[in-house]
């Protein structure tokens, strides 16, 4: 691996580290420490997904008007701002607005990290480099979750926030030292001026295939993290400790299967495995919800984890490979968008079904979403013949 490849990996560690490592902390932390009632910590933990929602394609057309190396260090160094605010906020309702410029900067850093990940290497390493940039994300998000709850032992939750911000700060000189190698593939034509014809040609790039993919999927991991622990402690009498532990295994999952692809992504069949990835899915999600035991309902929510460790790197890579590389970073942000809208309405559309069918039920219909997705991918491959 090279050294620009390395720090972008080591920043892109770090910051998700930094989101991550209040996840299961910060409802906690809205409520017992700021005060806000259980209905309003709903809200504010949700304002950071509408913001990235909203913002993330206009923040790439700021990152394509611009210098994006400057940029992504900007969204960096914001995202360390919105977790030094997390910690002095005073109100719940203050800590709402760094929420809001925290989903901002995800947006914005997701983006660019993945866009500079294909960017920065030849077109025929490009798959490689985004799978084991894809890695490195899953390590954050096994990683993060289990050390914020071991220094919630050790400090007081607004100590947390701060050590997260520190974490975030760390990110911010890895940013700067990748900013600093100048990849030797990195040429300003990478960047052009936003014009009505840019617009027009990212939209006429075959991007809605996978980006199509990628929402079915993300409505079915919105649907599993909403109510996945919400099975395990209502329907099955899991107990808190045993189910942060359950979702500390799921990530761990992750981040092997996507250590695994790193290594071999180069001779797999792309489609052939994102079929793969869909099916166990769908059957994943099919066994959680039915599970009457504890047992089936992990085998089930680890049959989801693995396609969490294909799914993503798959279909980023095949958005590299059709997207050209003066419209990867709107590319991106239109194919991650789905990311977000998939996270919201996953939620939502479980919460409509429990008003006419039982949780496990309406946890059971979450298999759709990936089926049709499975059905669609066999569409790709005229695609990536071109």
């Amino acid at each position: 691996m090279r050294r620009h490849q390395r720090l972008l990996n080591y920043t892109t560690f770090t910051l998700t580290l930094s989101y991550e490592i209040i996840g299961p902390i910060l409802p906690v932390y809205i409520y017992s420490a700021l005060g806000a009632s259980e209905s309003e910590v709903g809200i504010l933990v949700s304002l950071a997904a509408v913001a990235s929602a909203l913002s993330r394609i206009p923040a790439s057309m700021l990152a394509v008007r611009r210098n994006a190396l400057r940029i992504l260090i900007l969204g960096i160094t914001l995202n360390t701002v919105a977790l030094l605010g997390y910690a002095i906020s005073t109100t719940s309702w203050m800590l709402g607005v760094f929420r809001v410029l925290q989903g901002v900067t995800f947006a914005l850093n997701y983006t660019l990290t993945l866009s500079l990940a294909s960017l920065i290497m030849a077109p025929e390493e490009a798959r490689r480099s985004v799978a084991n940039y894809t890695a490195y994300v899953a390590l954050g998000l096994w990683t993060g979750p289990a050390i914020g709850v071991a220094l919630s032992y050790l400090m007081d939750l607004r100590m947390l926030m701060a050590s997260a911000a520190l974490i975030s700060l760390i990110a911010v000189f890895l940013g700067a030292a990748f900013a600093k190698t100048r990849p030797p593939l990195w040429e300003e034509s990478y960047y052009s001026k936003i014009t009505p014809s840019l617009i027009r040609d990212v939209l006429r790039e075959p991007l809605l295939l996978p980006t199509l993919l990628y929402l079915l999927y993300s409505i079915t991991i919105g649907g599993v993290f909403a109510y996945g622990p919400l099975k395990a402690s209502i329907e099955l009498g899991i107990p808190d400790h045993l189910i942060l532990a359950i979702f500390t295994g799921y990530y761990l999952i992750t981040y092997i299967t996507r250590t695994i692809l790193s290594r071999y992504v180069g001779r797999i069949n792309v489609v052939r495995f994102l079929e793969i990835s869909m099916a166990s899915c769908a059957i994943g999600a099919l066994i959680a919800g039915l599970a009457p035991n504890t047992p089936l309902f992990i085998i089930g929510l680890y049959l989801v984890a693995m396609a969490h460790g294909l799914t993503f790197p798959l279909t980023a890579a095949i958005t590299a490979h059709v997207v050209r590389p003066n419209l990867r970073i709107l590319g991106n942000s239109i194919y991650l968008t789905s990311w977000d809208i998939g996270n919201l309405f996953g939620p939502i559309i479980i919460a409509l079904l429990l008003n006419a069918i039982p949780l496990s039920m309406a946890f059971v219909s979450l298999c759709i979403y990936p089926v049709m997705a499975a059905v669609l991918a066999s569409r790709l491959v005229r695609i990536l013949s071109t």
